[in-house]
């Protein structure tokens, strides 16, 4: 028995040994997959910040052809990249020719691991498609795709999310989606302090009523934006001046409406519009030279433009309304009838290829759709299958646990019986070592008595019904167990009287005995007396011996 429990005991240490050394492994393990890579984490915050694009891009590098990342990490360090090259290369227009496929791999990635980064590398696919390659279709459903997955709590990076829409929309020709996502843009920035914001948005909208012939919302929003550039002066801001030079031209301001137009931003794809309205303050002016060089130099910039940049069409389509109605001012009536024919010609061109991008919009959100809905089914899946994976799992480990406990009580209660077994056997020893010393007769009435002895100390029998060969079988095995209470007993006494003065010994008051014994108080007191007296003269008798 102390072997087996010496053993149970070393089990027992051993598979504590080995849960320490597992939970001391895995535990950093565990703590640093919670908590990220802190330098990947650096570096893409420091991504957002255009003025460390280089140091980042540089890092991103590293990183990429250094570090051993996860699929998920590699895409989100593509990510980083990207918007580090974008910064780097929009003021110049020269983007990267590889921009396009590592923002595809960026995005191909953390769909596939359904990242929390996945609603901003849609939002940069779109920047890319649309800003870089004038792929404004693609740039719309990768931007609606954010917009389905972008959480509520982050206002900031939504309305980031409807300004860019809103340009999509408005180079598709679809002014009210436009006007509508700027709307909801302005109620989001409504509650921040914020004017370089305000000031772009009031401008955005202002162009897309404009565009839309709503003149009074535009006049109203144009206002707005031109209180707030007053408070800066700032050089980054001269792209919104050839629509505050049309609306001072528009009020016949003509000297605010000339210094606006005459410092528009050359590189801005509306010049020409700059240079229409140079023309009209000339004409007004009486400089018909100036009048001619602006109007030329306004058609042929209008002219390389559409022809350099689909993207410009829906703009030029404005550009050609505003030559004819200045050539109606003029009273040019054959260049009036040539701009409104190729109003009439590049509008319907216009409208089949918005018409062509839509459908090919419809398709494409139409598959991602799909797509999503197929990720969704199998993440379902797996998380149905991991989640019966656990269950049977701990199922297992819970009738594991009750056969092992099962196990381990049937051990205790064999180590009893074996223990108990042992006893009884060193007990039987000592009994037949004891009843050697009686005579064969003797030996078998304090075996017959044993039970009738039992019975009465476990206290499930009384005496009542005994005949006096039971009552002396039982006072033998009682002066085999208790040879010492029957020393000083006197040997002429009757069976009754012995089993009182037994149980008297045996500490019962007279109450229980007399229940015991089935007899009654009297008899009790009696046989009492007969006792003493017994004692008595057998005293007496010594004394005189």
């Amino acid at each position: 028995m102390k072997r087996v429990g010496f053993d149970r005991i070393n089990r027992k240490r051993t598979v504590g040994t080995v849960v320490r050394i597992l939970l001391a492994v895995l535990l950093p393990v565990f703590l640093f997959a919670c908590s990220g890579n802190p330098s990947l984490q650096q570096i893409e915050k420091d991504s957002d910040n255009p003025k460390l694009a280089a140091a980042v891009l540089h890092r991103a590098d590293s990183a990429l052809s250094h570090g051993s990342l996860s699929d998920e990490e590699t895409g989100r360090m593509l990510l980083a990249k990207v918007k580090t090259q974008f910064f780097m290369s929009y003021v110049t227009q020269n983007f990267p020719p590889d921009i396009d496929s590592a923002i595809t791999a960026a995005v191909q990635k953390l769909e596939r691991h359904d990242s929390p980064k996945l609603a901003e590398s849609y939002y940069w696919q779109g920047m890319v498609s649309n800003l870089c390659y004038g792929r404004s279709v693609e740039g719309m459903v990768a931007l609606e795709n954010a917009l389905l997955i972008l959480p509520d709590d982050d206002p900031e990076f939504r309305a980031r999310l409807y300004q860019q829409l809103s340009t999509v929309y408005e180079q598709l020709g679809n002014f009210d989606m436009a006007v509508r996502y700027m709307q909801q843009m302005v109620r989001l920035m409504d509650g921040r302090d914020d004017p370089v914001g305000l000031l772009v948005t009031h401008y955005d909208i202002s162009t897309l009523f404009r565009q839309n012939g709503q003149k009074d919302s535009a006049d109203y929003y144009l206002r707005l934006a031109i209180r707030e550039r007053a408070k800066f002066n700032d050089k980054r801001f001269d792209i919104f001046n050839e629509v505050f030079g049309s609306y001072y031209l528009e009020q016949n301001d003509l000297p605010k409406a000339k210094y606006y137009l005459s410092h528009a931003l050359t590189a801005d794809g509306r010049m020409p519009e700059a240079l229409l309205g140079l023309a009209r303050i000339a004409w007004m002016e009486h400089r018909p030279a100036d009048m001619q060089r602006s109007l030329h130099r306004a058609v042929s910039m209008a002219d390389s433009l559409s022809r350099a940049n689909g993207s410009y069409r829906a703009t030029m389509v404005g550009f050609l309304r505003s030559l004819a109605r200045f050539y109606n001012d003029t009273g040019a009536e054959e260049a009036e009838l040539h701009a409104r024919r190729r109003i009439d010609t590049v509008s319907t061109a216009l409208e089949r290829h918005n018409a062509r991008q839509l459908n090919e919009a419809s398709v494409q959100e139409r598959d991602y759709l799909a797509r999503k809905l197929e990720q969704e089914y199998r993440y379902q899946n797996r998380l149905r299958m991991t989640f019966a994976g656990i269950l049977v799992l701990l199922a297992g480990g819970y009738v594991f646990l009750l056969a092992r406990r099962y196990i381990r009580r049937s051990r205790e209660r064999l180590g009893r019986l074996q223990q108990k077994t042992y006893r009884q056997t060193h007990e039987i020893g000592k009994l037949k070592g004891q009843v050697k010393e009686y005579s064969k007769t003797q030996a078998d009435r304090i075996i017959d008595g044993k039970p009738f002895y039992e019975a009465i100390e476990k206290g499930t029998a009384t005496m009542e019904g005994w005949d006096k060969d039971t009552l002396e079988r039982y006072i033998c095995y009682a002066r085999f167990v208790d040879p010492d209470i029957f020393a000083t007993l006197n040997e002429k006494l009757t069976a009754k009287p012995t089993i009182f003065f037994y149980l008297w010994k045996k500490g019962y008051n007279d109450a229980e005995i007399a229940r015991i014994m089935n007899v009654s108080n009297g008899s009790i007191r009696t046989m009492r007396y007969n006792i003493r007296r017994q004692k008595q003269q057998g005293d007496d008798t010594n004394i005189r011996t």
